[in-house]
């Protein structure tokens, strides 16, 4: 088949991203992709060497910019910590705005991960990042005792359990495409839900 006029890895990388969010990453062949694009499926593999190249090309700056993310707000809390703000620790607000600003930026690549990246390295990504979130946790609640709080002993499997639990509901928005405004509502209710279940259990 020959190249249609301004095929670019761009253009594929635009015409993939709409053929993985129809149909996932496993439902996707590079002949697909190759077709809608106009090309033979070895013009595609001249850009990319395989499928999950051509989806990790999607993702990866997503990624990186989550990391990012996830890394400033380990900080804040520390700070917060440090400065004996516990009250600080508990108001979401200001962190689901910016984050619900983020994820509707990028829609369409938060979509492929939670919803598309099965059969990728990027599978279960929600577990991971509340996996990260738990090592934090349960890093931080030795240190928080000697500062003076009388927190009981938890297992990390019950941790990891609750957390999971909580960042699988908090992404059912995407998954639902919901509107921003209704995501507003959604992540704040949710959170308020959580964070009475944290505080009555951590006990501050």
């Amino acid at each position: 088949m020959p190249a249609k006029k301004g095929n670019t890895p761009s253009k594929i990388l635009n015409i993939a991203r709409g053929i993985f969010l129809q149909n996932s990453f496993q439902g996707t062949s590079m002949q697909q992709i190759a077709d809608a694009v106009g090309i033979s499926a070895p013009g595609i593999y001249k850009h990319f060497d395989s499928k999950e190249a051509l989806f990790s090309a999607l993702v990866d700056p997503l990624i990186e910019s989550i990391r990012e993310i996830l890394h400033l707000a380990e900080n804040e809390k520390d700070e917060m910590f440090e400065l004996e703000q516990t009250d600080k620790v508990w108001d979401k607000d200001k962190i689901f705005s910016e984050t619900l600003d983020f994820i509707y930026e990028n829609f369409d690549g938060m979509k492929l991960l939670i919803c598309c990246a099965d059969g990728t390295r990027y599978e279960n990504i929600v577990d991971r990042v509340a996996d990260y979130e738990t090592q934090i946790v349960f890093r931080t609640l030795p240190e928080l005792r000697e500062k003076g709080f009388s927190i009981p002993l938890i297992k990390k499997e019950t941790i990891s359990l609750m957390m999971r639990n909580q960042y699988r509901t908090y992404v059912e928005f995407i998954r639902n495409d919901f509107s921003r405004e209704e995501a507003d509502i959604y992540i704040k209710t949710a959170g308020a839900f959580f964070t009475s279940g944290w505080r009555a259990l951590l006990g501050f």
